[in-house]
């Protein structure tokens, strides 16, 4: 289960929480290769302490984090709706096929989507709780939460703008006397939290200005992939607006802020990095037809034998209906793989390095022994257990010394030809795609070189190809 090939990210993070686990990196070499996911190696570390070193055991804690978001989603719902329309919510949320596509991944994103909502949580206990005791101790868990996110992921940082809204917003509503006792304590607290996010924005965040523009990209897949939940989500957020005026002022902010990096900071759009949008739209899609329900709850009343029914309770499942009839953004059988390509291909670089490399070092057992050039090391640690001798890249101007592995990267294919030259004998590892291996040293290969082997996709994805091919010389 789940033990099919890592795609680039993921062995590469696996790479370094086994090292990590087996003593051949300090936990200063790990966070230094990967300081931006801190905390998701240690996570995925204790994972190969408990379940031993494999993909599965890497993907576990993700997998983890999606079935509690399960549950917090749920509670989430119901306590901004009702029951019926948490089942929604929870229903699309534990059955959407991107849902469980990152679930099964050795990634952070599952785990910031589930605390994203147990943030939206507590605040709406927060907004109705007058014990001061409690008030404090859910304060506490969310500093503690949001401190946790942000170790897990530069984007986890974000979710302080939603406990930053609040904080504002709720000064208005205190009493002047109370402003002027407290008010030293607020603007340490402020000051406390405003130097926080600033600090870890910077440390973490590449934002410069506007370099990027994937507007188009991100409308295309939230009003025409995933038109029927947007659309909904967006009424039920504006519907719920009044009864929960301060955090969902945050949400917006936040959401907003997510959507700004997503489109204008990254040179490529993911949708792994508004997986948490998604949550929350799952959320308020389920509390849009819970109050259709309500709204027509005496319309729709009916007993089926000793079952009485109503509008709340039928609309709600009349959409969970349909949803699976049609396997609209839904999973309605179990799969052995959820492919995260099926709402934007490419998204994902899902190459089955597993068999690749274990291949070439059947075919080749002396394979340490020889000059091997790739054009990315982020597998190598995982599946290959060496690096690379050289690396070509694209966009490469002038040589130089790779800023992780001790090996020379280079861009042309001039360079390519004097490796040859240099060493007789030697492999190519070629990503046949719109990779980072420049194109005139792929079409130089495949006229001059040997191909040893070639590997189409992975196994469990047939019909999403991203071949590995392997080139030799001399050999």
């Amino acid at each position: 289960m789940f033990n099919y090939s890592f795609w680039a990210d993921e062995a590469y993070l696996a790479g370094i929480s086994s090292g990590l686990f087996q003593n051949k990196l300090s936990i200063t070499e790990a966070f230094a290769a990967l300081n931006y996911q801190k905390l998701y190696i240690l996570l995925v570390a204790t994972s190969f302490k408990i379940f031993g070193v494999s993909e599965f055991s890497a993907r576990i804690p993700s997998l983890i984090f999606f079935i509690l978001g399960i549950a917090i989603i749920f509670l989430l719902a119901r306590k901004i709706s009702n029951t019926f329309g948490s089942i929604l919510s929870t229903s699309l949320y534990a059955f959407s096929h991107l849902n469980l596509a990152y679930a099964t991944q050795a990634k952070p994103y599952s785990l910031l989507e589930t605390i994203a909502l147990a943030v939206i949580y507590i605040f709406v206990c927060i907004s109705s709780e007058k014990n001061k005791t409690k008030l404090i101790g859910n304060h506490l868990i969310l500093f503690f939460l949001l401190t946790v996110v942000t170790l897990v992921h530069p984007l986890g940082i974000l979710l302080w703008i939603v406990y930053l809204v609040h904080f504002v917003i709720g000064l208005r509503y205190l009493k002047v006397e109370v402003h002027k006792k407290y008010f030293a304590f607020y603007l340490l607290g402020f000051s406390i939290l405003a130097m926080l996010s600033f600090s870890i924005f910077t440390q973490y965040s590449s934002f410069k200005s506007f370099r990027y523009n994937n507007t188009y990209q991100v409308i295309k897949l939230f009003f025409y992939k995933y038109n029927f939940i947007t659309v909904s989500a967006i009424i039920g957020f504006i519907w719920s607006f009044k009864e929960n005026k301060n955090i969902s002022i945050g949400i917006f902010f936040y959401v907003i802020s997510v959507l700004i990096l997503a489109i204008f900071q990254q040179y490529i759009f993911n949708i792994r990095y508004v997986l948490t949008v998604f949550g929350i739209l799952f959320l308020y899609f389920g509390i849009f037809w819970a109050k259709v329900g309500e709204r027509y709850d005496d319309a729709l009343k009916f007993s089926i034998g000793k079952w009485k029914l109503s509008g709340k309770a039928i609309i709600p499942l009349l959409v969970i209906i349909l949803l699976y009839t049609t396997g609209y953004k839904i999973v309605r059988c179990p799969q052995a793989y959820y492919n995260p390509n099926i709402d934007k291909y490419g998204d994902v670089q899902i190459a089955n390095y597993k068999d690749f490399f274990s291949k070439l070092k059947t075919q080749f057992p002396h394979y340490r022994k020889l000059y091997v050039v790739n054009d990315i090391f982020d597998v190598e640690a995982w599946y290959f257990g060496r690096y690379s001798n050289a690396y070509l890249t694209k966009f490469t101007d002038k040589s130089h010394k790779h800023h992780v592995v001790d090996a020379m990267v280079y861009g042309s294919l001039i360079d390519f030809k004097k490796i040859m030259v240099q060493h007789p004998q030697g492999l190519l590892i070629m990503e046949d795609w719109q990779s980072f291996l420049p194109d005139d040293i792929k079409e130089y290969a495949k006229k001059n070189l040997k191909l040893e082997f070639r590997v189409e996709s992975l196994k469990e994805a047939p019909d999403d190809p991203w071949p590995l091919a392997l080139y030799s010389w001399g050999l």
